[in-house]
């Protein structure tokens, strides 16, 4: 029976587990952690790989597994756990999936990160995810993660990349959390194997073994359940951990209840995290975000009353728009919400129901030039050319299909010529004509839908 860890200890396998907080205390980390969160000056980039980080831990997870319910097979002693993992590891492998297909790293590196030392290189929302996860013993409801965003934000508001990057930032902290109550478990897997070696050499009339170092709790409790079975023999045993124990100021009845509180612990962690996850599944996040970004009560003052009553798809086309305004921050985007809500009403009050009352008119129509000088917003090199591209649209269309058919053409004369038939230079244009122009046509048409939006 092999073990997985040795006697070094991770200094990142300690589970995230701080002091179970109330609502009102968790509100005021939120703020605390809003005031000392400071971003860096570079937003974009940084060394924090997550999805490498959460294959890794997925593959610990596995390996626990297969140790774990071999473990169970042959009946032998696992913490309770364990039985969570082993229960329900099929939910563990589907939402790895999930996570790789809902979380681009061109996404990730996107969001805002973290200068502090100890956050270095992390997105802001999952350092924040970190941080909900270890005051809670992994245990989550809707209510928790309502009033902790809401309390944040109440300082320093969040961009709506970060509010979209919750739930797969939550799922990333539990899966974190997951592993390193896993790797506790093994850890004390690991110290009863070897309480049951060293009381095998002792049977068989070896000397004592070193004892391991550190003292495992769980090396103690199972020393302490194996010696009333055993001879007197081991007895030397017994006298090596009291020994050692009093050099440490406890004794081992001390340590055994400690390992019992920690498996006790352990329990219900792995159970709040594993119910956290479903949570994470079923809640409708879409809700969630619109309740929480600030971007999105701010067009709700809308002058023309027309923003609350469009649907979700239209209301989200908006706050992208305010996206693409502003820097990767959430006071830039509350910013430039404002600033269209604020353009709308000045031509609300020259014309209630002119089309400039409407806050869309500003972000998305012919008013959204105005709004990108007042906001300081200079468009990239390839929106310039789209908007040129637009701006004349049936000459660009016209003549893209025109330059693919003369280009097809062209490309029939050179080859009619290269094959040594320059007299059917002609044939070739004239029968290369009519197939060019329509292999171009579709050629353009694919590049328009795939290039402009309906």
């Amino acid at each position: 029976m092999s073990t997985l860890f040795g006697t070094r200890r991770r200094a990142d396998s300690v589970p995230l587990r701080g002091e179970i907080t109330s609502l009102e205390s968790l509100e005021e980390l939120a703020r605390t952690l809003a005031a000392v969160f400071t971003l860096a000056r570079e937003p974009r980039g940084g060394r924090h790989d997550v999805l490498a980080q959460c294959d890794r831990n997925l593959a610990l997870l596995k390996r626990a597994y297969l140790v774990l319910a071999d473990d169970v097979r042959r009946a032998a002693v696992v913490d309770p756990a364990a039985e969570w993992l082993l229960d329900n590891f099929h939910l563990l492998d589907a939402q790895v999936r999930e996570l790789r297909r809902d979380l681009p790293m061109r996404f990730y590196r996107r969001l805002p990160r973290l200068a502090a030392r100890e956050y270095a290189g992390q997105a802001r929302i999952y350092s924040l995810a970190i941080e909900l996860i270890r005051h809670g013993e992994g245990r989550l409801d809707a209510e928790r993660l309502s009033r902790f965003l809401f309390a944040y934000q109440s300082v320093a508001p969040l961009t709506l990349g970060e509010l979209w990057a919750w739930p797969l930032m939550l799922k990333l902290a539990l899966l974190e959390n997951l592993r390193s109550l896993t790797e506790g478990v093994l850890r004390g897997r690991d110290a009863r194997l070897a309480a049951e070696a060293a009381l095998a050499r002792l049977e068989q009339g070896s000397t004592l073994p070193p004892l391991p170092t550190p003292l495992h709790s769980a090396f103690v409790a199972q020393s302490r359940q194996r010696m009333l079975e055993h001879d007197p023999r081991v007895a030397a045993l017994h006298v090596a951990i009291e020994a050692a124990l009093a050099r440490r100021g406890t004794t081992s009845d001390d340590v055994v209840r400690s390992e019992h509180q920690r498996q006790a612990t352990d329990q219900a962690a792995a159970g709040n995290t594993f119910s956290s996850l479903r949570l994470c599944a079923s809640l409708d996040w879409s809700r969630f975000v619109e309740r929480q970004s600030q971007v999105d009560q701010i067009l709700r003052r809308d002058p023309s009353g027309d923003y609350p009553r469009m649907d979700f798809a239209s209301r989200d086309g908006y706050r992208h728009a305010v996206e693409e305004l502003a820097e990767n921050s959430g006071e830039a985007q509350v910013r430039v919400a404002l600033r269209a809500v604020e353009s709308a009403r000045l031509a609300a009050a020259r014309d209630p129901h002119g089309v400039a009352a409407h806050v869309g008119h500003h972000l998305c129509g012919s008013g959204r030039a105005d709004l990108e000088t007042d906001v300081a917003y200079r468009p990239p090199l390839a929106l310039r050319l789209r908007r040129l591209a637009l701006r004349h649209a049936t000459a660009v269309y016209l003549g893209g299909i025109g330059a693919s058919t003369a280009l097809v053409v062209a490309a029939a004369a050179a080859y009619a010529r290269a094959v040594g038939a320059p007299e059917s230079m002609g044939v070739a244009v004239l029968y290369a004509a009519i197939p060019a122009s329509e292999l171009a046509v579709l050629l353009v048409q694919r590049v328009v839908a795939a290039r402009v939006a309906p």
